[in-house]
């Protein structure tokens, strides 16, 4: 029988999703690039990695954040960023010579194990860096762990950077593009430096001036901007928590069982769900409006009330979605999953990071 699949790809609508380090007070940039506009996402981060003398721009002002990084200014980035490891000798490039104003930031590289030489024993420094290629230098430079054996749809296991692609997506630094990663895309200055950017400060503490902070890599789908001005999203973030309780399949259903009828539910890397843990549901109430159907829903959550969790996913389907109520033919049946398929639910999605949050916060040690 053929295997019907339902597969929840709800990832981020952007190549980059938002900026995830704690939100700080804006200072005011001095001498700002004159090509990085103040409405750009990335405007706070590229100045401050510059003032970090970590990036650069061109001698008349410039930045040119949309030009690709090439091999050789992602060595010296990430070299100027973090003291590399030593982990194998030197083998020169042949096409690199001592000369090159980039040969020490290259050898660092090649030392740590991140840059290798193919066959004819070049590396090409003035080609783009892919954003595969981008997760190796990262994943090794940072020593990044997977967390999360999730994989995006054009990555597969077999793919030679999944684990580096992967390490990324678990700490919360990419997450992806509607479920895909496009490893062979080359990487912006622009996009390098937010990436290099959220590597610093992915252990970052929470500002305890906003402690109402989404789980980093979480609900990346949903923006500040989003939720403040569109009364769906808030609606729509909290469907996406309460798959973590609500499911079609069986109750006791555990990811990626497969049922006698072929069905199974798929969650690829990219996925914009959020858990359903204290941080995000604070995180939520900061833009649900005043005594809203889903300002209730949200207090009654944070006091571990998940009694009418059904009820609760119909109610915010219906706002979150025109079409929802237009269905006459659907036969909809929802469950609420058991403790123990919830808790694998949480592990498959969210890595033991989640089930020790899940157990901390409500009690299901």
């Amino acid at each position: 029988m053929k295997n019907k699949i339902l597969s929840m790809v709800l990832a981020a609508a952007i190549m980059v999703p938002a900026v995830i380090a704690p939100i700080q007070a804006e200072a005011e940039v001095v001498s700002p690039f004159k090509d990085v506009s103040k409405n750009s996402p990335y405007y706070e981060i590229i100045h401050e990695m510059r003032d970090r003398h970590i990036i650069s721009g061109y001698e008349n002002g410039e930045f040119r954040p949309s030009e690709v990084i090439t091999r050789k200014h992602a060595a010296a980035l990430v070299n100027r960023a973090v003291k590399l490891p030593v982990t194998k000798e030197f083998v020169a490039f042949k096409d690199v010579s001592q000369k090159n104003a980039f040969f020490n930031d290259i050898k660092k590289l090649q030392q740590a194990g991140i840059f290798e030489p193919d066959a004819k024993g070049n590396l090409y420094p003035n080609q783009p860096i892919t954003r595969a290629e981008m997760a190796k230098v990262l994943t090794i430079a940072f020593d990044l762990k997977v967390k999360i054996d999730l994989e995006f749809m054009d990555v597969p296991r077999t793919h030679p950077s999944s684990k580096y692609i992967q390490a990324l997506y678990s700490n919360g630094i990419t997450t992806g593009n509607f479920g895909f990663y496009e490893p062979d895309k080359p990487v912006t200055r622009a996009h390098y430096a937010v990436f290099l950017h959220r590597t610093l400060h992915m252990n970052d503490p929470v500002d305890p001036s906003e402690p109402a902070q989404r789980i980093r890599g979480q609900l990346a789908k949903y923006t500040p901007e989003q939720l403040e001005n569109d009364p769906t999203m808030v609606a729509a973030a909290m469907v996406s928590m309460l798959h973590q309780k609500v499911t079609m399949s069986p109750a006791d259903y555990l990811i990626p069982e497969e049922l006698e009828d072929g069905w199974q539910e798929v969650y690829w890397a990219g996925n914009s769900l959020g858990q359903m843990a204290e941080e995000n549901i604070l995180y939520l109430k900061r833009f649900a409006k005043k005594d809203s159907k889903e300002e209730a829903i949200l207090d009654k959550w944070l006091q571990g009330d998940f009694s009418q969790v059904i009820k609760e996913y119909e109610e915010l389907k219906y706002i979150s979605d025109q079409e929802y109520g237009n269905c006459t033919v659907c036969d909809r049946k929802y469950n609420v999953r058991t403790k123990k398929a919830e808790e694998q639910f949480v592990r498959k999605l969210f890595g033991e990071e989640g089930v020790q949050r899940h157990r901390e916060q409500w009690g299901t040690k």
